[in-house]
């Protein structure tokens, strides 16, 4: 699967994109909001999107994602924003699953795959 992944703490970019890796994929890593809406044009398997990034919002980067490029591509939000409205807003523009950090990243890889095959 070819993955786009939006991670700006560089320990876990290199994390998820090792584990990634060793389950098959195949990550593109964005740090930054203006590299990740550059990327989002391009056809994606999955989206792995953090919330806080340098240089805007990942909220925003789903909202262009979904409204202006008007692609359905599976998007796992990740964020360290453990309030209730956060999740809500994110399902509610259409990612299919949203994680608090910490997490395992052999939960992310489930989630991922389980949305993915869905999808």
């Amino acid at each position: 699967m070819r993955i786009l992944l939006v991670e700006d703490d560089p320990a876990v970019a290199k994390i998820l994109t090792l584990a990634l890796k060793r389950g098959g994929h195949e990550p593109t890593v964005a740090s930054d909001y203006p590299s990740a809406r550059g990327l989002l044009t391009r056809d994606w398997d999955a989206v792995i999107l953090d919330l806080n990034l340098p240089g805007g919002s990942g909220l925003d980067l789903l909202r262009y994602l979904r409204q202006e490029l008007k692609k359905n591509t599976p998007v796992v939000v990740l964020s360290g924003l453990k309030q209730e409205k956060t999740a809500t807003e994110v399902l509610a523009l259409g990612a299919q699953a949203y994680l608090t950090k910490p997490f395992s990243p052999g939960e992310l890889l489930r989630r991922l795959e389980e949305h993915v095959a869905a999808w």
